[in-house]
């Protein structure tokens, strides 16, 4: 979609940010105390409205005011508008973040109107929750005018809201992981939220009281009951502890009082600024007695599968092994997949079937570098434990469930060890061609790649379970990587992006895309006729594997050759 968004907005929004001093070339080297303390949020300088101003300069210096007052006040801002609009303007109902591109104000004078057609690169809403924009994505912004009794232009009728570049945005504004759990109460499930980096603890502690976004409601558990409220609108931070005090309307029952203490603690103390947080409810500590921790999702053992040659091994970044004599799989097998545990591999044979097998668990080290093994291996012994008729390539989740669903679209298919599968999520997907799905570290959420009408469409959807971790129903699904195009495959980059392969394109380098769910979409490309990605944690783990059956490794920010031979490599999940 994009590398980067950084432009301004020529001769509108942009928002003149004030330089640093220079850095010293001459003179000798002084010792400095290596203690530095956190940076404060830049505050930029802004002006008011000029006497003479016409209706385009107002309305440009009013855009600037309001987006150096996200960080500070909008006092400023409102000295642009009539006292009737200053009064009912509520800039932190939206935030519009433009893209790259000039454009210039238009100034009807008979309907008294300044407009700007933004090109917009995301949008954010009053809870911080970002929803990415497409490329060519024009957003029209309209202000109504009118001159005072001095004569003097100022902005009578507009939206609610703010407007302001990318880069600003990334300056004025933190992102922030709220965290819930899942329904056994074991694994944090992240949710990511935009705030203003004025005081991000206040805003993170109200979000994360107000609630997860009802799209992932379902498919995990908070501690505060829906009364809960901050006592005080403010969160102190004083030597890095983060003070929080809520309403006595905010203690449920033990557990529950237990779980936010632990919630407040995991999503305030990822804050730069925050070291250990302080959670009373009517000046004592919320949690008495009572202890929750959650534990990080899972992050995919160093070691992946392989499938090279029609047989399985492992490979631990440097050397492929196969177990000696065994291990063969029929030729259609295609789609890996792995289990957290390493305890069983999946895989499709000919889209017919979902088999799986444990020829591979007794792990690496009981195993033989695939040059020195015997060329004869026995097929390896599996199971067939989802069948089908044109299956995509399975996901297994932590719970060790395998997941999967006919490429023709219809219900998921869940496969638990020893049971039948389980048909959830009726509907979602009929009708579209899915190209691939991938479950969440957490076991939270399910990663859908599909198409219709020719249009690809990447969607998140929550996973509804039981207290046991029995999977239930699917969430109504979330739209996200915006731009991303078609596609062959999918992976979970970590707990919250997802990389997408694009189709390979005539020979030239493969698309490869990184959507985060609640934050922005990149574009990076990879080797050429890429047929699959996996990853195991963050964007330098990345690996892909071409159709020529060569594998490569996000090295900086290239590409390295590791494998040869190789038809697919699975990290797990």
């Amino acid at each position: 979609m994009r590398a980067s968004r950084l432009a301004a907005l020529a001769g509108a929004a942009a928002l003149a940010l004030t330089a640093c001093s220079s850095i010293p070339t001459e003179g000798p080297v002084e010792s400095g105390d290596a203690d530095v303390d956190p940076v404060e949020p830049f505050e930029p300088i802004v002006q008011g409205p000029g006497a003479t101003d016409g209706p385009a300069a107002i309305v440009t210096g009013f855009l600037t005011a309001a987006a150096g007052g996200v960080a500070s006040d909008f006092t400023v801002a409102r000295e642009f508008l009539t006292p009737e609009a200053a009064a009912t303007w509520d800039p932190s109902a939206r935030t519009l973040v433009y893209d790259s591109g000039a454009v210039a104000p238009e100034w009807d004078e008979a309907d008294t109107t300044v407009t700007y057609e933004v090109p917009l690169a995301a949008s954010v809403d009053e809870s911080g929750r970002l929803t990415d924009a497409a490329d060519e994505t024009v957003e029209r912004v309209e202000f109504g005018m009118e001159q005072d009794e001095d004569g003097q232009w100022r902005i009578a009728s507009l939206s609610d809201g703010v407007v302001i570049s990318e880069a600003n945005f990334t300056s004025f504004f933190r992102a922030v992981q709220l965290v819930y759990a899942t329904p056994d109460l074991t694994t944090a499930t992240p949710e990511l939220r935009w705030l203003p980096r004025v005081n991000p603890a206040t805003s993170a502690a109200r979000e994360l009281i107000e609630g997860p976004s009802p799209w992932l409601a379902d498919a995990v558990v908070t501690g505060f009951p829906a009364t809960a409220a901050l006592a005080v609108e403010s969160v102190v931070v004083e030597g890095g502890v983060a003070t929080v005090d809520l309403t006595a309307q905010s203690a449920g029952t033990p557990q529950e009082r237990a779980l936010a203490e632990e919630q407040l603690t995991m999503t305030l103390g990822s804050l730069p600024d925050v070291t250990d947080v302080d959670v009373r409810i009517g000046g004592l500590p919320i949690a008495d007695g009572a202890d929750i921790t959650l534990s990080q999702p899972p992050v995919p053992d160093s070691t992946a599968a392989v499938l090279a040659g029609d047989r399985l091994g492992l490979w631990d970044g440097n050397t492929l092994a196969v177990p000696d004599g065994a291990g063969a799989v029929p030729q259609a097998a295609r789609g890996l997949a792995l289990s957290y545990d390493g305890g069983e591999a999946a895989y499709v044979i000919d889209g017919v079937g979902v088999q799986s097998t444990t020829v591979l668990s007794a792990g690496f080290a009981s195993m033989t570098p695939i040059e020195e093994a015997s060329e004869d291996a026995a097929l390896a012994e599996a199971t067939t434990v989802i069948g089908g008729s044109g299956l995509v390539a399975p996901s297994y989740d932590r719970y060790g469930a395998l997941w999967t669903v006919e490429r023709a679209g219809g219900p998921l298919l869940v496969a638990a060890t020893g049971d039948e599968p389980l048909s959830l999520g009726d509907g979602w997907l009929t009708g579209r061609t899915v190209v691939a799905l991938a479950v969440s570290r957490d076991g939270s959420r399910i990663a859908v790649l599909s198409k219709a009408g020719g249009q690809a469409s990447l969607e998140i959807a929550a996973i509804v379970r039981d207290a046991d971790g029995n999977p239930t129903g699917i969430g109504e699904p979330l739209g996200v990587g915006a731009g991303v195009g078609a596609g062959v495959d999918i992976a979970w980059v970590d707990n919250l992006s997802v990389a997408v392969l694009g189709e390979p394109l005539d020979g030239t380098a493969s698309p490869l895309w990184l959507a985060s769910v609640g934050g922005f979409t990149t574009a990076l490309v990879t080797l050429r006729d890429a047929s699959a990605v996996t990853a195991r944690s963050g964007e330098s783990s990345l690996v892909v594997v071409g159709e020529d059956g060569t594998v490569e490794e996000r090295a900086g920010t290239s590409w390295a050759t590791v494998l040869k031979d190789t038809e697919d490599v699975a990290y797990a999940g």
